[in-house]
């Protein structure tokens, strides 16, 4: 049966305030019912909100592996920074050499603790529709960060992103369409660039031909987001809160033969009191497993 995993970020908000480091969460996540876990690293672009911002991140890195391998759990995929909603670039230079320092960090943390693949963001340019300049912006940003990986012996997974409703003030986003995330994947032509299929960002883009879209990305797929909404925004919802028709995606796995885990990326209990976040994403571990089987079928 498929693995089922949860990101970092399970347990990573304090409601009081602060932040839950990796070790504590990944010692919760597997706790929790997962053997899989996601090394989120979205934060460590505020260095107040993450401890491997500083210069001493190699000894925070040297403290996951270890809980790693004193609790027996393993790292598929992580995520690295990103840069928030559609910007092209920071307008402050400071800003922007810290994301790259903190993207390239990011992929060598990933080699580090053993995990196969980084899931990134690809970039977009708001003001055309037109293929070549989406293409030729994200080589721009990413081929530094391709030839990175190649070397650290790990891959990179573009990931599908949030369609903005249809009629509203946000123009189309690239890579939201599975055939633009293809034309992303086709254009480095390397075994060190797959794909990654968010399902809530799928549910506002193609929810009409969501199975059909696993099946166009086929074995270029190697990770996957699962969450759910209602196809308007991208809420992070446990799966079977939305409208995401899980009968008829999941199968669809087993159909192209899907080498990875089912990762979960939630804002489940995120705001909730401590006392009650580990009975939380026990259920979400529950879902999981119901997910897995579905896939099975």
């Amino acid at each position: 049966m498929i693995q089922i995993c949860t990101m970092t970020t399970s347990f990573h908000n304090r409601r009081e305030g602060g932040f839950i480091s990796y070790p504590e969460s990944i010692r919760r996540c597997k706790a929790a019912g997962f053997d899989v876990v996601d090394m989120n690293m979205c934060s460590m672009i505020n260095p107040l909100k993450n401890e491997l911002c500083g210069d001493d991140w190699e000894r925070h890195v040297d403290e996951v592996i270890q809980t790693r391998d004193e609790c027996g759990i393993t790292f598929y995929q992580t995520h690295p920074v990103f840069r928030p909603g559609a910007i092209v670039a920071y307008s402050n230079p400071e800003d922007e050499a810290f994301y790259w320092k903190m993207m390239h960090r990011c992929l060598e943390i990933t080699a580090r603790i053993g995990a196969k693949w980084a899931v990134l963001h690809p970039s977009n340019v708001p003001e055309t529709l037109d293929w070549a300049p989406q293409l030729e912006k994200n080589h721009r940003d990413f081929d530094e960060c391709v030839d990175l990986a190649a070397k650290l012996g790990i891959g990179v997974a573009f990931e599908n992103m949030v369609e903005p409703p249809k009629g509203g003030e946000k123009p189309h986003r690239f890579s939201s369409y599975p055939e633009e995330l293809l034309a992303l994947h086709d254009s480095y032509n390397c075994d060190y660039v797959k794909l990654c299929w968010d399902f809530g960002h799928g549910n506002t883009a193609v929810p009409e031909r969501h199975p059909e879209a696993i099946r166009m990305l086929g074995d270029k797929l190697v990770c996957v987001h699962v969450d759910d909404n209602f196809g308007k925004k991208d809420d992070h919802y446990l799966p079977f809160r939305g409208n995401i028709r899980w009968e008829e995606v999941m199968p669809v796995l087993k159909e192209i033969n899907f080498p990875g885990v089912l990762d979960l990326e939630l804002n489940f209990a995120s705001q909730m009191p401590d006392p009650l976040k580990d009975d939380a994403i026990r259920l979400t571990a529950a879902v999981a497993r119901q997910l897995a089987e579905m896939a099975e079928r």
